[in-house]
């Protein structure tokens, strides 16, 4: 028990009272930012980034935290442990999986490959979990919190596709399967979160629900690829954030409130290393007294204005 009380979950920060409009200054600002720094800008983004894709964040003005006060995500040492906790998890993620992988990039996600394009930017952390970035385009990626694109056997370390896994879990399942086609049929969908999550619908059980041993070890269990809450970010992916850190000169902040530490640190390393940082976010964040700017605004009110001015100004003679 006291390991799940040094797991701080919630970590919301303050929202503003009103919405200052975004001005050409504002623009001109952030233009200005990534020109001075062409080619040498890190972007480090979070779940605000992929809110407008209908993938719900957790500490927005609309997030889980917010509106479900009591709402606790699965712990890490929860899964790998507990047979009644992989049942919950795997149980709430097959009725949200399907709708999470619909999500399509935004126009938040495009801005970004576009200034990767024109080199402005030089790569992109994010701690999203949904693949977006790269499936808008971007090239240089690290996905701080891994994806849920895959799953992986606890024992082997076999990594298989979540598709292949859901059709096993389908298989497994047919009553549940039945009952999410009864809801996408009828226009349905279970409340989500950001990792896939979902509220379980009434009628059905955890208890009840089966899930696969690894097919080939045939002894492991399953779980995404992805760091849970109480997990820690794989040395090989924290090396490269600190590499990608020190090469380069500015880091732009987007759509996150760092309320975990595994990102709030490489603010941390940037501002000791005395790198210009911007944060771009609708909301306070744990990184405000390291920025040396902070626009108090929406990624989407923002980066595809400014991605647009920069390409503008490249394509004149």
């Amino acid at each position: 028990m006291s390991h799940i009380a040094k797991v701080k979950i919630q970590g919301l920060y303050g929202l503003p009272t009103t919405q200052t409009p975004v001005t050409s200054a504002m623009l001109e600002t952030v233009a200005a930012y990534f020109q001075r720094h062409r080619g040498r800008v890190l972007a480090l983004t979070g779940a605000g980034v992929s809110v407008p894709s209908g993938i719900p964040d957790y500490r927005g003005s609309s997030g889980t935290y917010r509106v479900h006060g009591h709402y606790r995500p699965i712990l890490h040492h929860e899964l790998v442990s507990q047979h009644a906790s992989r049942q919950r998890y795997w149980a709430r993620s097959f009725f949200g999986i399907r709708p999470a992988f619909r999500a399509e990039p935004n126009t938040i996600h495009n801005a970004f490959v576009s200034l990767e394009r024109t080199e402005y930017l030089a790569g992109l952390i994010t701690q999203n979990v949904d693949g977006l970035h790269l499936a808008a385009g971007s090239i240089n990626v690290l996905e701080l919190h891994g994806t849920l694109q895959n799953v992986q056997c606890l024992s082997c370390k076999q990594i298989e596709s979540r598709d292949g896994f859901q059709a096993v879990l389908e298989a497994l399942n047919p009553d549940w399967t039945e009952f999410n086609r009864s809801m996408a049929r009828s226009g349905v969908e279970p409340a989500r979160r950001p990792d896939g999550d979902v509220d379980l619908p009434p009628g059905l059980r955890y208890e009840d629900f089966e899930y696969p041993k690894c097919r080939h070890c045939h002894t492991g269990n399953y779980m995404p690829t992805v760091v849970f809450f109480g997990g820690n970010v794989p040395d090989k992916v924290r090396s490269q954030s600190h590499r990608m850190v020190d090469d380069a000169s500015a880091l732009f902040v987007c759509g996150t409130s760092l309320a975990t530490f595994s990102a709030y640190r490489l603010v941390k390393q940037a501002r000791e290393q005395g790198k210009e940082i911007m944060v771009v976010n609708y909301g306070e964040t744990r990184g405000d007294k390291e920025a040396t700017a902070k626009l108090e605004a929406t990624a989407e009110d923002i980066l595809p204005q400014v991605a647009a001015l920069l390409a503008q100004e490249l394509r004149r003679p």
